[in-house]
């Protein structure tokens, strides 16, 4: 599993890069890429203080029971508007803001079922191939979440994360947990793959289990990411990430050259191997950079020979063998 933010949501998540967290750093940095570009990160890990120093991922990140079957903040399945499908369903050309500001935040005040205080309501940004407002509260503690501009749907909320390193669930649990939650709030996971990653961020664990379509082999920007509590299947952060993508084709670079490419052009000294996967590019996260939509390799390189890790995530062509740094730490 990917947990799509770059390093700037990752320091502020984890305080500094860890090689076993490779798959949080690669759906950190492709789902939230656009926001990282547009402004300073504002991480719910520090938020919470957890970090010295990512939602995620978002986070992620990103992203989100009393038992398996789950509510969110004791919301009942009868109020599970406005959640929705994912914003995708909103046409990429429709105009951004059909919704007001205030129309936002009542939504996600409707969603969580209870006041969430004094909020600040910025956008709308660029989300999954439309825009959404992003939305911060403060009851009963820091809430974050994402309104689709124009349909008003929550695509994505972050609670206080549980600091707690208590796992009563085993990954089966989790998942149905995570199931049950996006089911209850209509969000459809139907033909998606399935992954779960128990974390341990030292102070405290959670699950993330994200659902993604997979084409061709390749792993497209369609996806859904809940986080649950592990003691108790609280699901407290989800995030829905979908976006238009063209035919995905049969990559011309196997994945052998692709981290020869990527080791060539990171330029570590003593490169490892941290995790490699075939993928469509973003658009919205790459727009104007003539990466948008691309069939690449995603290689993670790190370098732990100068007594410290070093990082670097690059962008292999799948067609061209073409390379891009995304991103050091």
């Amino acid at each position: 599993m990917s947990n799509a933010d770059l390093e700037a949501r990752l320091r502020s998540y984890y305080g500094r890069y860890r090689p076993d967290d490779s798959t949080t750093v690669v759906l950190a940095a492709r789902t939230h890429l656009d926001e990282i570009r547009s402004r300073p990160a504002r991480g719910f890990w520090s938020a919470r203080g957890i970090a010295a120093g990512l939602v995620v991922a978002v986070l992620a990140v990103v992203m989100a029971a009393g038992g398996l079957l789950v509510v969110l903040g004791g919301l009942p399945a009868s109020q599970a508007g406005p959640s929705g499908a994912a914003s995708a369903s909103a046409p990429a050309s429709a105009v951004a803001g059909t919704i007001s500001k205030s129309q936002a935040a009542a939504a996600l005040k409707d969603f969580v079922g209870h006041d969430i205080g004094s909020v600040t309501v910025e956008g709308p940004s660029p989300w999954g191939g439309g825009s959404a407002y992003e939305i911060m509260g403060t009851v009963p503690n820091p809430i974050s979440g994402r309104v689709d501009a124009v349909t008003g749907k929550v695509v994505s909320l972050m609670l206080s994360v549980p600091e707690t390193t208590t796992v009563n669930l085993t990954p089966g649990q989790a998942e149905a947990a995570a199931s049950a939650f996006f089911k209850a709030h209509d969000i459809p996971v139907e033909g998606l793959t399935a992954t779960v990653k128990l974390e341990d961020h030292g102070c405290c664990k959670l699950y993330s289990v994200e659902w993604v379509r997979v084409e061709n082999g390749a792993r497209t920007p369609d996806s859904r990411l809940a986080q649950v509590d592990p003691s108790n299947g609280t699901v407290f952060s989800f995030s829905i990430f979908s976006e238009p993508y063209g035919p995905v084709a049969s990559p011309s670079i196997g994945r052998d050259q692709a981290i020869t490419l990527a080791t060539a052009a990171g330029g570590l000294t003593k490169p490892k191997l941290e995790a490699a996967e075939l993928l469509i590019v973003s658009g919205s996260a790459y727009a104007g950079t003539g990466w948008s939509g691309r069939l690449v390799w995603s290689i993670q390189l790190s370098d732990d020979s100068k007594g410290y890790v070093s990082a670097v995530w690059v962008y292999v062509d799948g067609v061209t063998g073409e390379t891009m740094i995304a991103g050091r730490g």
